[in-house]
């Protein structure tokens, strides 16, 4: 289900993703200087993290994993020109490559695992002893806006779940081995043009659907012109409608 709903924002994420590339540009600036010589990078996307960490370790082998076939196949044709990137598909929670990393990336994905505990025991046992794991994540403060409103016009289509909050994140991580090296926590509002632009930006990135963002059922029509209307309203800000996006940097060691 992620996989296919990410798969069909692969052409269009992109034209939204400033959130993501500031959290991705947050997760390089943690890393160590020396080249590792190889890095696996899971959730990698459209490749935006990727590009940073080509740009940051030239010439080193980066094994790009995507659980979305389409992002794969997108991220594939457009770096054609860097034949030290590995594209391959598969899900951050079991991925094995038959190998450990000294280095392991991911920013802006494993929020949306289905289990996000798992996920990290599976990252600890791909990286090698004493190697780095450099995580961005948003986190439950995403979106706020959206999601009280949401529960205001239609609190029976309530979404399943909701992301993990930086405390429960910091113990999902302890407990599954890894030892913290440096932490980053914080919010920030983004500015879009109006409400609407607001929802197709964020569907255009394939957010808007999964236990996170969908309820049981789809807003009607006229709760939908409801939730765009209040949203103007409510969360009119200079030059636009505001949202904010908590998010959290990690650089973990093993």
């Amino acid at each position: 289900m992620i996989g296919q709903r990410f798969s069909a924002a692969a052409k269009t994420y992109d034209l939204h993703a400033r959130p993501q590339l500031a959290l991705a540009q947050s997760v390089v600036s943690m890393l160590p200087i020396c080249n590792p010589g190889q890095v696996l990078e899971l959730g990698s996307g459209t490749g935006q993290l990727t590009r940073l960490i080509a740009e940051r370790f030239p010439g080193t082998r980066i094994d790009a994993v995507d659980i979305a076939e389409k992002m794969v196949a997108h991220s594939r044709t457009m770096f054609e020109g860097c034949p030290q990137i590995s594209w391959m598909v598969g899900d951050a929670q079991t991925y094995w490559g038959g190998k450990r990393y000294p280095l392991i990336v991911s920013s802006s994905a494993l929020h949306w695992t289905s289990d996000l505990q798992a996920t990290f025991k599976n990252i600890f046992q791909c990286l090698e002893p004493g190697g780095t794991f450099a995580l961005g994540m948003m986190l439950q403060g995403t979106l706020k806006e959206l999601h009280e409103l949401r529960r205001e016009i239609a609190p029976e289509k309530t979404p399943q779940s909701s992301l993990t909050t930086y405390a429960e994140t910091k113990v999902c991580l302890q407990d599954a081995g890894f030892s913290f090296e440096r932490m980053k926590h914080g919010k920030e509002q983004i500015i879009y043009p109006d409400a609407k632009s607001f929802l197709k930006a964020i569907h255009e990135q394939g957010v808007t659907g999964g236990k996170v963002s969908s309820g049981n059922a789809p807003l009607s029509r006229t709760e939908l012109g409801r939730l765009v209307a209040d949203y103007q309203e409510t969360y009119a800000s200079d030059g636009g409608v505001s949202a904010t996006y908590e998010t959290a940097t990690f650089l973990l060691t093993k």
